[in-house]
C-alpha cells in the first residue's frame, strides 16, 4: 500500500471513529438530561407531597379545635395564607374575620404575649395593627391586621392559645 493511500485510510478511520464518539456523546447527554428531568420532577412531587401533608395536618388540628363544643372550646386564630384571611374562632363559631397581610410560615403556633399594640406568637411571629404609613412590604414573621379587627381580636386572646396557619 502506498503511503498516500495509507494516510487516506487512516483519516477515514479517524473520521468514522470521531463520528461514532460524537453520536455516543449526544446519546449520553440526552440520557443525562432525561435523568435530570425525572429527578427534578420527583423532587418537586416530593416537595408538593410534603407541603400537602403539612397543610392537611394543620387542617386536621384546626378541625379538631372547631369540633369542640363552643361553650368549652378555647378561642383560636386561623389564617388561610393563600387568601390572607384571618379568623378568630371558638369551636365552630367564627367571631371575627379580617383580611390581613402576612409573611409567616405554615404551622400551628401558640400565643405567647398579648399587648396593647402587639400580639406575639411562637416562632417570633408578630401581629400588629396597620397604621397609615404601612406602604412597605410585610416583613418575614409579620401579620398586619386592620386596626378595628386587631382591637376586636386582642381581648379574646391569652397566652397558650393556638393559631393555625395553613
Amino acid at each position: 500500500m502506498k503511503p498516500f493511500a495509507a494516510l487516506i485510510a487512516l483519516a477515514l478511520a479517524l473520521a468514522l471513529g470521531s463520528a461514532g464518539l460524537l453520536s455516543y456523546r449526544r446519546a449520553v447527554g440526552a440520557e443525562i438530561a432525561s435523568i435530570d428531568a425525572a429527578r427534578t420532577a420527583a423532587a418537586d412531587l416530593t416537595g408538593d407531597a410534603r407541603l400537602i401533608a403539612e397543610i392537611e395536618r394543620i387542617r386536621f388540628a384546626l378541625e379538631q379545635a372547631r369540633s369542640q363544643p363552643a361553650k368549652t372550646a378555647e378561642a383560636h386564630l386561623a389564617l388561610a395564607l393563600g387568601e390572607g384571611l384571618l379568623t378568630l374562632e371558638r369551636g365552630d363559631i367564627v367571631f371575627r374575620t379580617a383580611t390581613v397581610q402576612a409573611q409567616v410560615p405554615r404551622g400551628v403556633h401558640l400565643v405567647e404575649k398579648v399587648e396593647d399594640r402587639l400580639i406575639t406568637l411562637s416562632g417570633g411571629i408578630r401581629l400588629h395593627p396597620t397604621t397609615g404609613g404601612d406602604s412597605l412590604p410585610v416583613a418575614q414573621g409579620e401579620i398586619r391586621v386592620p386596626r378595628a379587627d386587631f382591637l376586636a381580636i386582642r381581648p379574646n386572646l391569652r397566652p397558650g392559645q393556638s393559631a393555625y396557619f395553613f
